[in-house]
């Protein structure tokens, strides 16, 4: 209080002697001119810096510096503000060597000699000090005149003399090689060398820095003793803050915050000064030390804080917030200020000494100019991008905006930052304008919504420069390190202090090394290896955040770089980087690769990792697969390929392409798809290790289950990866581009038989089944393979398995999916079954009855039968070829002549019933009579119900001899005999005589031709009598039998003999075959005889 008591009465004096309200200083002279001072050579007047005071003080006579002195103190205020700089610094001097304790002891002792005595003043104290104590006790002095010259060196002193003591002491050195001796308009006050000092504080020794922070430390206490802010902010402070009174310590701050309402110039030049100082010395802001005393005291800030002039408040802000993120708490007023000093280093990088030093190229060089509210500090930031190759600052200067970045703690509070809360505030108030700010609140909410309508490209580029330093410390994410800190600790070797400055062989905090440790313990085996939930939830919404570019992955843009540049140049929106990598994936250097699949295989478990899926696919997972969002382990992507056909899916078609496109990737290797993975790896490794793609390894384990089955052995592949089997290959059934190897093999099938189908819902695939019999040979055996696949485990079967969905419902909801085709052809002719699903069953009925080999039932039952008849057709049949009908060809020969088993006899009836009540499953029939089908007996259209007209057309062209085809003559001739071998083959007849069979030939077993021949006798039975419609149908058989016995050649010896035995021409053939007989008998002998002669006459 003393203190600022003589200050207030020194302006008062001073003001009134500017108003000339005291002595003129020629009085004072003549009334002491014979007692003056002696005087010092070289005196202000001589010196060539000051020739300007000559002609202000041209009355004074003597070079005598006290004269001087008093002349240029009753000036004009605005003529002595006038006077040079370097002037000044001569005039300083000259004060500063008057007010010398020796200098005024030898002055005043002629006058004050007894005087001086009898007061307890030492000259062997700091400079000033000897005057100091003569001013406080010249009121116990006797004599006037000693009074008047003591008030004399008091009036031409420095009216702060009394509280400067040490400061002069201990920079006059510095004032002197600074050249920062000032004069203010009054003349009297040290506060414009104070402020020449704190202007130039970094080239300051250390002994004179101490005494400048203290004194702006004094400073603090009262706008009006930092005398240069005071004047030049008058206006301003008048403008904006006069609702503040002086000393309250609200001026500056209230100055601070208006900052960006055009103060004046000078204003902002001594706020900036002031900045500075609180930058370097946390005392000098009087709200940071009446907040956070406490805390800085109980923390022991201080001891922790390092003695280095350019990062005093840095670490009193760093220790403050570690007591905060290891759990302690803070005095909310002081949390307030911690967020006002933050705000301060980030509005100017001038503040951080480390920067203008380690940054001063990169800022002259890239961003110039650009000072005002952090814009410089962003442009650095945006020049530490790894993708600004020829334009990116150095080591150093990447290290100083690391250390700025945790200082000012941006990752906590978006608005510590001038330029992210300018850019953002709009986006904030859209989107994030219910949430609460601290705690990375408001900064995770606007990394949501980047790529979203509202975020505007000035708040994404400066949210995307700050996150690119808080993506590679882990700390630097408040609610990550939070949740995370202890499992970090524990598992990655991070220090348990947020902030450690201990040094240690290995520091991940220092890189990006502790979230992909984090990440790999997720889903751990081993539960005392798993880490926290809290911990699982913030490292995936992190990664969910930091996958909208490469920028925020540092594991992959560093390995990444040179790929980027080459093949995604252009790829510069949300998520478009990694696709493009993923879509270049075999074409990247190794370790750009492995990085890739690393991100891949981790993308497939989480979902949120795919920015394209979480933005265009949120409804369809709140609708379809809500019961994953909390727990997502590579369920909602199963999820939404299960339901992208449904309606509402089908219908968003951004969110159909981004599901379909990473099925496409995940093709590429199997650890692309998670469940896959887990369940079949072992497998894999075990039986597919020449497999690249997750294509070969599906097609390998799937053949490898199928041979287990049709060998009748139980598959060591287990449960859980059969059932991954079946998803993969139904996935690929859907749409051909999810089989490479099949469409490498197709592609010119495909262009000549399918241009005009579209991909998708197994169209493709269902358009090559279908014209299997004219595609290039790759291509048939792909097919064939499908083919194979899916009769053996129909639940791979995508076009039966999705058409049918309905009717399986409905008429098979108890059969296992894997042989739900079966029970679909016992129904498919019944009332209420789904036609698209018929047309599909029909197409597999037709591609069973042209191979053997995909009728799993026909294999069963006529396993022995085929050995022994077909034996020749199958020995040379290869794996990967269709044997197009030969083999049920072959067993028809044996149906006919009753010669199968029964089981095989019962399953041949079934299937020559299936064709003869729809002529499209005989492939065979259909080939041969191509001409007649389309002309004489037209095949019902897809979809439309045969009940076995058009066979019934063919039987009667074939009797009318309207049938021009040799072929086709006698496969209907031998269709006909196939169904006289059993009534069930033929429908038409069988459903006519339905009673009569009960009636007469209930007890008669089936096959064989029995029943046709219980009916023949029946209808001879005068007895007996048949209905009119069997009766009719009946005689027309018998007439198609014999016309059909002469179409149908023979195949061996026995069958030509009961042709011929049947025949009603036999007598004719007969006597044609004696007369051959007796022909060849009779050249037989006269060739005997010949050959007799000629042998006897060789003899001669």
């Amino acid at each position: 209080m003393e203190i600022i008591f003589n200050i207030i009465l020194s302006i008062y004096f001073f003001t009134c002697l500017s108003a000339n309200e005291v002595v003129p200083w020629n009085n004072i002279f003549l009334n002491h001119r014979s007692k003056r001072t002696p005087l010092i050579r070289n005196s202000i007047a001589d010196d060539e810096k000051c020739l300007e005071v000559r002609r202000l003080c041209s009355d004074v006579r003597e070079n005598d510096d006290m004269l001087i002195l008093e002349c240029l103190y009753s000036l004009d205020p605005n003529a002595l503000s006038r006077l040079s700089k370097d002037c000044q610094d001569v005039v300083w001097h000259h004060t500063n060597a008057i007010i010398d304790n020796k200098n005024v002891k030898d002055s005043l002792l002629q006058i004050c000699r007894g005087d001086l005595s009898k007061l307890d003043c030492s000259s062997e104290g700091a400079p000033g000090s000897y005057l100091k104590c003569l001013v406080n006790n010249k009121d116990e002095l006797p004599h006037p005149e000693c009074i008047s010259l003591i008030e004399r060196f008091e009036n031409v002193a420095f009216y702060d003399y009394e509280w400067i003591t040490s400061f002069l002491l201990n920079c006059k050195g510095e004032i002197s090689r600074l050249q920062c001796g000032r004069i203010d308009n009054n003349g009297l006050s040290q506060s414009e060398t104070v402020a020449c000092l704190q202007d130039h504080i970094a080239d300051v020794h250390d002994v004179c820095r101490k005494e400048v922070f203290r004194l702006a430390e004094i400073q603090a206490d009262n706008i009006k003793f930092d005398h240069q802010l005071y004047l030049a902010c008058s206006e301003d402070y008048m403008r904006y803050c006069r609702q503040f009174v002086p000393g309250s310590g609200r001026i500056f701050k209230c100055l601070m915050q208006h900052r960006n309402d055009k103060l004046t110039t000078q204003c902002n030049h001594h706020l900036m000064r002031r900045q500075k100082l609180i930058s370097q010395d946390y005392k000098v802001s009087k709200g940071l030390m009446r907040a956070c005393r406490d805390d800085i005291k109980k923390s022991h800030c201080r001891k922790q804080t390092s003695e280095d002039r350019g990062i005093r408040l840095a670490q009193v802000l760093l220790c403050l917030e570690n007591v905060i993120r290891n759990g302690s708490k803070v005095d909310p007023d002081c949390e307030i200020e911690m967020v006002e000093h933050r705000k301060i280093l980030m509005e100017d990088y001038r503040l951080s000494p480390e920067i203008v030093d380690g940054c001063s190229y990169e800022i002259s060089n890239y961003c110039s100019g650009l000072e005002v509210g952090g814009k410089t500090i962003h442009c650095l930031m945006d020049h530490a991008r790894l993708k600004n190759k020829n334009k990116r600052i150095k080591d150093v200067c990447q290290r100083a905006l690391e250390d700025l970045v945790k200082q000012a703690d941006i990752g906590e509070d978006w608005r510590v930052d001038p330029v992210l809360h300018e850019a953002c505030n709009p986006v904030v108030k859209a989107a994030c304008r219910d949430i609460r700010g601290g705690n990375a609140r408001v900064m995770s909410c606007l990394m949501d919504n980047i790529g979203a309508d509202h975020m505007t490209e000035e708040c994404e580029d400066a949210l995307m420069q700050i996150q690119y330093f808080v993506a590679r410390d882990f700390k630097l994410d408040p609610q990550l390190y939070r949740a995370c800190r202890e499992d970090a600790t524990r598992l990655c070797h991070a220090s348990r202090d947020w902030e450690d400055n201990k040094i240690n062989n290995y520091d991940p905090n220092n890189a990006p090394l502790v979230l992909p440790c984090l990440y790999r313990y997720v889903s751990h085996a081993n539960k005392d290896m798993q880490l926290k939930p809290v911990c699982i939830e913030q490292i995936r919404r992190v990664m969910r955040q930091r996958a909208a570019t490469v920028d925020l992955q540092p594991e992959v843009e560093e390995v990444c770089l040179d790929d980027l540049s080459y093949y995604c140049a252009d790829k510069t929106g949300k998520g478009e980087e990694v696709q493009c990598l993923q879509k270049n994936l075999e074409d990247l250097q190794e370790k750009c690769k492995n990085a890739i699949i690393n991100f891949t295989e981790i993308e497939a478990q989480y979902v949120g990792l795919n920015p394209f899926i979480m933005t265009h696919c949120k409804k369809a997972m709140e609708t379809h697969c809500s019961q994953f969002l909390k727990n997502d382990d590579g369920d909602i992507l199963e999820c939404l390929i299960a339901h992208k056909n449904d309606p509402d899916v089908k219908s968003n078609s951004k969110c159909r392409v981004s599901i379909e496109h990473f099925q496409i990737i995940s093709l590429k290797d199997y650890h692309f798809s998670y469940k896959f993975k887990i369940a079949c790896k072992n497998y894999a490794v075990r039986y597919c290790r020449d497999a690249r793609t997750k294509a070969a390894v599906v097609t390998c384990l799937s053949e490898k289950v199928r041979n287990d089955t049709i060998n009748g052995l139980k598959s060591d592949v287990q449960k859980e990866c059969r059932q991954q089997l079946k998803a993969q290959l139904f996935q690929q059934r859907e749409n051909i581009e999810y089989d490479p190897k099949l469409k490498e093999a197709c592609s010119v099938d495909i262009k000549r038989f399918c241009k005009d189908v579209e991909p998708g819902t197994a169209q493709v695939l269902e358009c090559l089944q279908s014209t299997s019999e004219k595609l290039s040979d790759s291509c048939q055996k792909e097919i064939f393979k499908i083919k194979r696949q899916e009769i053996t485990d129909n639940s791979v079967d995508y076009a039966l398995m999705t058409m049918c969905a309905d009717s399986i419902q409905q008429f098979c909801p108890h059969t296992e999916q894997e042989h739900v085709l079966e029970c679909l052809k016992k129904y498919k002719d019944d009332l209420g079954f789904n036609k698209k699903c018929r047309l599909v069953v029909l197409h597999r009925m037709i591609e069973q009855n042209s191979d053997y080999r995909l009728n799993p039932s026909l294999q069963e039952n006529c396993k022995p039968d085929i050995k022994k008849f077909c034996y020749d057709k199958i020995i040379h049949a290869k794996a990967d070829q269709e044997l197009n009908g030969e083999v049920i060809k072959c067993l028809k020969v044996s149906f006919k002549k009753s010669r199968l088993s029964s089981k095989c006899e019962k399953e041949m009836a079934n299937i020559l019933r299936d064709q003869a009540l729809d002529v499209r499953l005989n492939p065979l029939l259909k080939a041969v009579c191509k001409s007649e089908l389309e002309t004489i007996c037209k095949l019902k259209e897809d979809g439309e119900e045969d009940t076995g007209d058009v066979e019934e057309c063919l039987k009667n062209a074939l009797m009318n001899h309207k049938i021009p085809t040799p072929a086709c003559q006698v496969e209907v001739a031998s269709m006909i005999e196939e169904s006289q071998a059993d009534i069930q083959v033929d429908p038409l007849l069988q459903r006519a005589c339905a009673l009569d069979l009960l009636k007469f030939c209930d007890g008669i077993p089936q096959g064989g031709g029995r029943h046709i021949k219980c009916l023949k006798i029946v209808m001879s039975d005068k007895n007996k009598q048949l209905v009119p419609d069997c009766k009719n149908m009946l005689t027309k058989r018998l007439e198609m039998y014999r016309n059909a016995a002469e179409v149908d050649p023979p195949e061996d010896l026995q069958a030509l003999y009961t042709q011929v035995v049947a025949s009603p021409a036999k007598h004719y053939f007969f006597m044609v075959v004696m007369m051959a007989l007796g022909s060849f008998f009779v050249i037989g002998m006269f060739c005997g005889r010949a050959s007799r002669r000629h042998s006897m006459s060789k003899n001669k």
